[in-house]
């Protein structure tokens, strides 16, 4: 059996389209559906029933994508890894991530992990909602906060502390909240993700324990730059990771508030389809993001 053609299978059966994963492939409709013809044929198996308007697996092929999505990752990871030697890493490593966690502390760490594996590629997918890793080929997303109950592996890179700040600007006109109810009366800046408005705030509160704050704003968005864009122009209050405003707070332009009260702190983490046997270009950036994260820590500050 052509390994080739088995993974197109599998990446047709994922994207529901011959079209697309021929895009993928960055091949012609035609190669591609003879690719499919030359698995049928040398399975003696019909996998697809193709009508001009839907395409859809038989039973058969729904039997063999489950049973045959495992072995083939294996089969390629056993390969890619007796090709490796000393770690030099080839193919493409498909990684997504927020825009901007993306770009102020992943993109350097991706470039200094290219500079040490350069026949390796690498595409970096910068999306501030959390995208379907095996319907786009990802290999792996690097997510921040709770995570849903997946089928997807997770892996903890380091804590994330987050603060409330809001700009001088902004305090001057609307005072300082001295306690979290305080909170409940002013502008907050508010983040929309996939799963709705993040309008409930989670502290510790002096004992230790968890409180929550429902607050209210007049500014919302979907990209956490944009929410500190609104709070270094004086739109109100905002909750953030502390490596986001770091800079920020440094010089100035926003101002920490209820420091007595910690927000929540959350976690970063590697997340990756589930494998019994990771790509070594996989698993060697794990490794490296893992080392990083735990001997480097001036990106963050605890609370």
């Amino acid at each position: 059996m052509n390994t080739e053609d088995f993974q197109f299978f599998i990446r047709v059966a994922d994207l529901g389209s011959i079209s697309k994963a021929a895009q993928d492939a960055n091949i012609s409709v035609s190669v591609a559906s003879q690719k499919l013809q030359r698995l049928e044929q040398q399975l003696q198996l019909r996998l697809f029933h193709r009508t001009t308007r839907k395409l859809t697996l038989t039973e058969e092929g729904r039997t063999l994508l489950t049973r045959g999505r495992g072995w083939m990752a294996d089969f390629v990871n056993l390969h890619e890894s007796l090709k490796v030697k000393d770690h030099r890493l080839s193919g493409t490593l498909r990684i997504t991530a927020s825009a901007i966690f993306g770009t102020k502390v992943l993109m350097p760490l991706i470039a200094e992990f290219s500079k040490l594996h350069p026949e390796l590629n690498i595409h970096l997918d910068l999306n501030d909602q959390n995208i379907d890793l095996i319907q786009q080929g990802m290999d792996l997303a690097i997510r921040i906060g709770q995570l849903k109950s997946s089928s997807l592996i997770a892996r903890k890179l380091a804590p994330n502390p987050r603060l409330l700040c809001a700009s001088p600007t902004y305090l001057q006109q609307y005072g300082i909240p001295e306690s979290l109810s305080d909170l409940k009366s002013h502008r907050c800046i508010l983040q929309q993700h996939a799963n709705g408005l993040t309008n409930q705030w989670s502290f510790l509160n002096k004992a230790g324990e968890t409180e929550q704050i429902r607050v209210e704003g007049y500014f919302s968005t979907n990209s956490g730059e944009a929410v500190r864009q609104a709070a270094l122009h004086g739109l109100g209050i905002s909750n953030h990771s502390f490596w986001h405003v770091a800079e920020d707070l440094d010089t100035g332009k926003l101002v920490q508030i209820l420091p007595d009260y910690p927000v929540e702190a959350t976690a970063i983490y590697a997340v990756f389809p589930h494998r019994e046997l990771l790509p070594p270009k996989v698993q060697c950036f794990l490794d490296y993001l893992s080392d990083y994260f735990l001997h480097h820590d001036h990106w963050r500050s605890e609370n």
